[in-house]
């Protein structure tokens, strides 16, 4: 249930329909997108907007309505990488100009 933007009153779609994103995610989910249009049965406005959100994984994972997380692809496993230090001195750098 979706609430009316102008009146408050809680609408269900009349009609829905897919969208399927053609290039996946960061962590190579796809996205399913569930659109519909609505009309307010109190006040009779007319709107088109999002209904829900789908997202499938490589491994069969879904997950729903899953809003903007910002993770780097190594977090999303679990993983943790490690990388290799490079110490500088600043007075080495000075000296050699």
């Amino acid at each position: 249930m979706v609430k009316c933007p102008r009146c408050g009153a809680e609408v269900s779609p009349e009609r829905t329909w897919q969208v399927i994103s053609p290039l996946p995610d960061a962590y190579g989910r796809i996205t399913i997108t569930v659109l519909g249009s609505f009309k307010c049965s109190s006040c009779g406005y007319s709107w088109k907007g999002k209904v829900s959100t789908v997202k499938v994984g490589p491994e069969g994972e879904v997950s729903f309505g899953e809003g903007r997380k910002s993770k780097k692809k190594g977090e999303a496993s679990g993983e943790r990488r490690e990388g290799k230090v490079i110490e500088v001195d600043i007075s080495d750098i000075l000296e050699e100009e």
